[in-house]
């Protein structure tokens, strides 16, 4: 079995069938909760607002497809932000070696990311997905990078002089530290996947992608294209607001902490 079809039928099969076949009332349930224990209840109302104005476009279905690949890719981007990003705020040698990669790779157009896994891989969900990861990971790993290099030495210095190992310094003391730098992560990752969104369905990604696209080449399905261009506006300001309200998260709980 190929990487391709291993990872699309344990992870991409089961992940969009979770979110298309649950009954979307469900899910809107789900979304709102989670946005209220991030950012409260005006938070809750502008992601219903968003969920309503998709399922009002009559585009529930393919905003879960777009959703699922969205997820996926960015949950990759944020495994490879935190191994890289740790190890470049750990090393200024491999900060030195890594950064002008990421920056040129940050500089490419994105249809060039296409073209090496498209040869690869074909045209397939996978093939975007992939591209999409390639395309995020570089602003992911620079931000978590800043984030661990950014922790007070002194703090971790202590973290060794009690003993600690480098896996217990970086678990226990980095990456906690650098909770809101990880969020910005996830934030910034999820945007620059969802810019893919479009470029990716030339290569067979399906979803909003698609739509977009064929409402393009044909004049019949222009409205649905448009339609789906705004469905991925309100996806992405959806996601954005939820990410960076869990950014914001840790700074809103110091103050009460030092308070009390």
């Amino acid at each position: 079995m190929s990487l391709r079809e291993g990872v699309t039928g344990a992870v991409l099969n089961p992940f969009q069938s979770l979110l298309t076949d649950t009954p979307f009332y469900v899910l809107v349930t789900v979304i709102a909760i989670v946005a209220y224990a991030l950012g409260g209840w005006k938070l809750a109302a502008l992601t219903t607002a968003c969920l309503g104005v998709i399922i009002y476009l009559g585009l529930w279905s393919d905003s879960m497809v777009t959703l699922a690949g969205t997820l996926v890719a960015t949950a990759v981007v944020m495994v490879l932000g935190v191994i890289f990003g740790v190890a470049m705020g750990r090393s200024s040698r491999v900060d030195q070696f890594l950064r002008p990669l990421l920056d040129a790779g940050q500089t490419m157009p994105s249809f060039v990311y296409l073209v090496p896994f498209l040869g690869l891989f074909g045209a397939t969900r996978f093939t975007a997905i992939v591209a999409g990861i390639i395309y995020a990971a570089p602003v992911a790993i620079k931000i978590t990078a800043d984030g661990i290099s950014g922790i007070s030495p002194t703090v971790v210095q202590s973290a060794v002089a009690s003993g600690s190992t480098p896996w217990q310094v970086i678990t226990k003391v980095q990456l906690p530290m650098a909770r809101q730098s990880l969020a910005l992560a996830a934030n910034q990752g999820l945007i620059y996947v969802l810019a893919m969104v479009v470029v990716g369905a030339l290569v067979g990604a399906g979803g909003l992608g698609y739509d977009v696209v064929a409402g393009f080449v044909q004049t019949s399905i222009f409205g649905k294209g448009l339609a789906a261009g705004l469905a991925i506006v309100f996806l992405g300001i959806m996601m954005d607001r939820m990410t960076q309200a869990a950014a914001a998260a840790p700074a809103r709980r110091i103050p009460s902490k030092s308070s009390t």
